[in-house]
């Protein structure tokens, strides 16, 4: 089932195909320089789903809606993760991006590149981590519980990041964001596309625009922790040991899905009988 949103919203302009290629490419760049550089979003991602599969004794972490699979390439540079298995997978798969990293780190980086479709159970997916980075807030409303019961028939670990809340400081946050847009060709100066990059973001300026109008959009779009709560509990005897933090402008949802959760309890039955 397609989860990307109508065009009428106005929302992922990356995905939108009237936004020419150059402006789009921007962007991307924009983001990781915000999630990967300013913030270091990603890197904290990529540290606690890390924690998680150790603590789960997984030896596999899947990204799931990777895009261009940001969280992947920082597990991939990784120091501790050099013995576990990351796997970039989309709705979408960025074939391009995916082969990249196949390549830099082979046998290590397994990208799945046909379609993953998250509102159903996936259970090649099993006895992994599942990560799931800035891309929830994406899924229309409609299908949420769709996505979040799919996830929990698992045998699975699930975390949820989420690098912008529906509040007022998330808002403010995301004009803040102009400015990172607007000097992304000095920020990025030493990579190839400069002129590409003064174009959209100085000559004519519409990549610093776009990107806080994305973030704003993103930030209403958002659910709140007691509604990730209510959601979770909802589901019959599938999302176990809930785990909820909020960040000032991040949210991050993690629980136990119910097959993991099942032989969990049975392996302790056992152990008291």
């Amino acid at each position: 089932m397609n989860l990307r949103l109508k065009s009428r919203y106005l929302f992922e302009f990356c995905d939108q195909s009237w936004v020419p290629a150059g402006a789009r490419e921007c962007l991307f760049e924009t983001m990781e320089a915000c999630n990967s550089g300013t913030r270091s979003f990603n890197g904290r991602v990529a540290e606690k789903a890390f924690q998680l599969a150790e603590e789960s004794g997984f030896d596999t972490i899947v990204e799931l809606g990777a895009g261009r699979a940001p969280i992947t390439t920082q597990l991939a540079q990784h120091p501790g993760s050099a013995e576990m298995v990351l796997v970039p997978c989309d709705l979408f798969p960025n074939t391009a991006a995916y082969r990249a990293l196949e390549a830099e780190y082979p046998g290590r980086v397994r990208p799945i590149y046909d379609v993953v479709d998250i509102t159903r159970p996936q259970p090649r997916l099993d006895d992994s981590v599942l990560v799931l980075c800035g891309m929830f807030h994406h899924v229309p409303l409609e299908l949420r519980s769709d996505v979040l019961r799919a996830l929990s028939e698992s045998r699975a670990r699930v975390a949820i990041f989420e690098p912008l809340r529906r509040t007022v400081a998330s808002l403010l946050m995301t004009c803040l964001a102009y400015f990172p847009a607007l000097a992304l060709p000095l920020l990025l100066w030493k990579r190839p596309g400069f002129l590409r990059r003064a174009l959209w973001c100085w000559l004519l300026p519409i990549v610093p625009y776009m990107f806080v109008w994305d973030g704003w959009i993103s930030c209403l779009r958002q659910w709140t922790a007691s509604e990730f709560r209510e959601a979770l509990e909802q589901l019959p005897d599938s999302a176990r040991d809930i785990q909820i933090e909020e960040g000032a402008n991040s949210l991050t949802v993690i629980w136990t899905a119910g097959k993991l959760q099942v032989e969990a309890s049975a392996a302790a039955h056992s152990q008291t009988s």
